[in-house]
């Protein structure tokens, strides 16, 4: 058995070489059994955790927590072009995977992405751009929301932004279309990234959470509550010119389950923890 797992490893590794398109960094991640593929369409639960566990930084991308939680890979494509500007510099077969992992507390949502990078790009020049990723949401929970940036003011998304340039790190946006993007006035996630600099290109790469109270509200903020949730990512590369509309981005929604078990609302779970809290 040994022998057959080390011949598919060494398999991987010499396609990861040899292949266009296909990232050298990549192969270590082939033959790992935690990691499930997602594609676009697929439906995912969020992952618990207990509320007698301490979390020292709720936006900490390197937390032992994560271990505890089931992790995720989707691939992302190269964004359609929407501009003029952006068909110049479009490439087809362009891609990147990212690994994703979402959990929630009683009080909070966190999304923690982790994508390889070879390059840590934290400016912005004439010539040089920065590294950046953002989460979405399409804010009235249906799919026929286009996950590019949503379908006009009816069917706008949440987006979750982080930058790799900017002292927030987080911003709180909402999307109707292309063009539309606004900075929401209550600015309400937690974000926090690390460059894990390491010897080999195999080693380099983004750690990053965002995370938002549950029962935050207001206009065009995601509700959190619901048990089906549709989510997509976007991740842009700096050192291969990603900025504005040139991206990559999941092909279609990916859906949160996040209902609970036993067919308890998120509301009962809320309840139940407040009242294990008094009594103690």
């Amino acid at each position: 058995m040994a022998m057959r797992c080390s011949i598919k490893y060494v398999v991987a590794l010499c396609a990861s070489l040899a292949l266009p398109g296909t990232a050298m960094a990549e192969f270590s991640e082939f033959e790992n059994p935690n990691i499930q593929d997602v594609k676009p369409w697929d439906t995912i639960r969020i992952g618990r955790v207990p509320d007698d566990i301490y979390l020292r930084d709720i936006d900490d991308p390197d937390d032992i927590i994560w271990d505890r939680i089931p992790s995720y890979r989707t691939y992302l494509s190269v964004a359609p072009p929407v501009h003029p500007s952006t068909r110049l510099r479009f490439n087809a077969d362009s891609g990147t995977n990212l690994y994703f992992q979402i959990a929630r507390t009683s009080d909070y949502f966190l999304v923690r992405l982790r994508w390889k990078d070879t390059t840590q790009n934290v400016g912005t020049t004439i010539d040089g751009f920065r590294d950046a990723a953002a989460i979405q949401f399409a804010l009235n929970g249906s799919t026929d929301t286009s996950y590019m940036m949503g379908s006009g003011p009816d069917s706008p998304v949440n987006i979750w932004y982080w930058r790799s340039d900017y002292d927030f790190n987080v911003e709180d946006l909402a999307a109707g279309g292309y063009g539309s993007t606004t900075m929401l006035p209550d600015q309400q996630i937690n974000g926090h990234a690390a460059y894990i600099d390491g010897r080999a290109p195999v080693d380099q790469e983004w750690h990053l959470v965002m995370a938002r109270k549950i029962g935050s509200d207001g206009e065009h903020q995601i509700d959190l509550t619901k048990d089906e949730i549709p989510i997509s990512f976007a991740v842009w590369q700096g050192a291969d010119g990603g900025r504005d509309g040139n991206k990559h981005v999941t092909q279609g929604w990916i859906l949160l389950d996040n209902s609970l078990e036993d067919g308890k609302s998120f509301d009962d779970d809320k309840a139940q923890a407040s009242t294990q809290t008094s009594n103690q």
